[in-house]
């Protein structure tokens, strides 16, 4: 059976001037009458559905025409728009998580440089390391490392935030660079030793020196990292 340009337009449920577009792109074969009208066989119908089923997958026009010709595989073609799609989302997912955060901090205006820039970011925390910790051993300093993922949540963005506060803070800075001083002096060369006296008097180092804003650093670096929260880890 062959239908009319309205006829199967009405068929795909799209505007004569849609398929007129497709038809003249290439994308709808179609025969003429005598009288010069276009006329479309059922194939075309399938073809239509499908043309308008991409397109509200938001794919182009050129990759649907690949898929009509058999120049590409259809299932080729939705992987790879369902991998561009994931990027997205994963895209939209931190925008609308900087844009949250921001949103509470409307006036701070370095802090949508500091949120958008990761090399400054990274330089923070390494500078922070280098003038507190020194040489303390390195899986100590992996410890204390804040690494914001690409892809960070609003509570995330809002830790980093407040820890953005705390490294920048001098007062800070020089209680954990007693805290550092303290450990290399208990412990040597082996701060990781488990002794329950040595256990004892860090821990005791840690009060005096680092106090609760000390604990908030580790939460936070927790939060950030997407740790488990430190006072949930036993011992």
């Amino acid at each position: 059976m062959d239908h009319s340009i309205g006829a199967l337009a009405r068929l795909a449920g799209v505007s004569v001037k849609t398929v007129r577009h497709y038809s003249d792109l290439g994308l709808l074969t179609y025969a003429r009458t005598p009288a010069g009208h276009r006329r479309y066989d059922d194939t075309a119908v399938a073809r239509l559905r499908l043309i308008r089923t991409l397109r509200a997958l938001d794919l182009d026009l050129p990759t649907i025409g690949a898929v009509l010709h058999d120049e590409r595989s259809l299932a080729d073609v939705v992987a790879t728009h369902a991998d561009a799609v994931a990027i997205q989302i994963r895209t939209l997912q931190r925008q609308h998580a900087l844009l949250k955060v921001l949103a509470q901090h409307p006036e701070d205006r370095e802090l949508m440089y500091e949120l958008t820039d990761q090399s400054e970011q990274r330089a923070l925390v390494a500078d922070f390391l280098r003038t507190t910790l020194g040489d303390t051993d390195p899986g100590i300093q992996q410890n204390l490392t804040p690494v914001l993922p690409d892809e960070a949540t609003p509570e995330q963005l809002n830790a980093w935030v407040e820890l953005t506060a705390l490294m920048s803070d001098e007062d800070f800075r020089a209680s954990v660079r007693r805290i550092a001083t303290g450990y290399q002096a208990l412990a040597g060369d082996d701060p990781l030793r488990a002794g329950p006296e040595l256990r004892t008097r860090l821990i005791e180092l840690r009060r005096t020196e680092g106090g609760p804003r000390w604990h908030r650093y580790l939460e936070l670096v927790a939060v950030v990292n997407g740790w488990e929260a430190p006072s949930r880890i036993a011992g």
